[in-house]
């Protein structure tokens, strides 16, 4: 079964009679395993570059871009795993922190419906292990309003961030890039190329104009296309790390 939205299997909605009795204990991040690249929030940018090289990509469906965390340098690669399967970053972006949670609608409309991914190993369908979703009188519990306030934000900030990334799309200040990655010790063959993602042109940026400039400052822009800008330098780290795993692994 291919995936919905890279880590979902099966999405469906949540209603109090289906799932009356369910209660979810989140154990570790095997679901991300396979994940070398995790959408972000714009406002995570400044967050996730301490640590993670910070891309852009071009959305499939329309065009536009959106930021990516790099966890890996292959495809199915998570590098930031520990034996227990548990992320070992610093920071854990939103999208993977709300899992196994999501709001969807129609796209015909502005109602989301509250959905979950119904194959996700941490439900207990008999509420024995872990929180409940739901009182036994079908009301809300805490756990799961406090979900639907953490989406609602979320949901927010992503509209945001369609906006910050259309306005870098509108100052053609994305480009496309290629990393060459040498390897020590003669790994697959001395290294390999990475390619499909987009960067910030400092020389572009320099020529913007001075009013765009300050909007982009006044709107928190220029902040976060710094904080990409730096987080670049975290690729080395990346390209240690998994020279270490790949060792490891032989």
């Amino acid at each position: 079964m291919s995936k919905q939205l890279l880590i979902y299997n099966n999405i469906s909605p949540v209603s109090s009679e289906a799932h009356r009795d369910w209660s979810i204990q989140i154990d570790n991040h095997a679901f991300a395993e396979g994940l070398n690249s995790v959408p972000l929030l714009a406002t995570e940018i400044t967050s996730v570059a301490r640590e993670l090289p910070v891309i852009f990509a071009k959305t499939q469906d329309d065009g536009g871009f959106v930021p990516l965390a790099v966890m890996g340098l292959k495809k199915g690669q998570n590098l930031f795993l520990d034996e227990k399967k548990r992320l070992t970053l610093r920071y854990v972006p939103g999208f993977l922190r709300r899992y196994p949670f999501a709001f969807a609608n129609d796209g015909k409309s502005d109602n989301f419906t509250l959905c979950i991914d119904d194959q996700f190993e941490g439900w207990s369908k008999d509420g024995s292990k872990g929180k409940r979703l739901f009182t036994e009188t079908g009301e809300q519990t805490e756990e799961l309003k406090g979900v639907m306030e953490f989406l609602k934000d979320y949901q927010y900030r992503a509209e945001l961030t369609n906006v910050f990334c259309k306005r870098l799309s509108e100052l053609e200040l994305l480009e496309p890039m290629e990393a060459n990655i040498k390897l020590k010790d003669g790994q697959e063959g001395g290294g390999f190329n990475l390619t499909g993602f987009y960067v910030v042109n400092r020389e572009k940026l320099k020529k913007i104009s001075d009013e765009d400039v300050l909007d982009l400052f006044k709107k928190d822009g220029l902040e976060l296309i710094f904080s990409h800008l730096q987080s670049m330098q975290n690729l080395n780290a990346l390209v240690n790390k998994y020279s270490e795993q790949s060792k490891e692994a032989a």
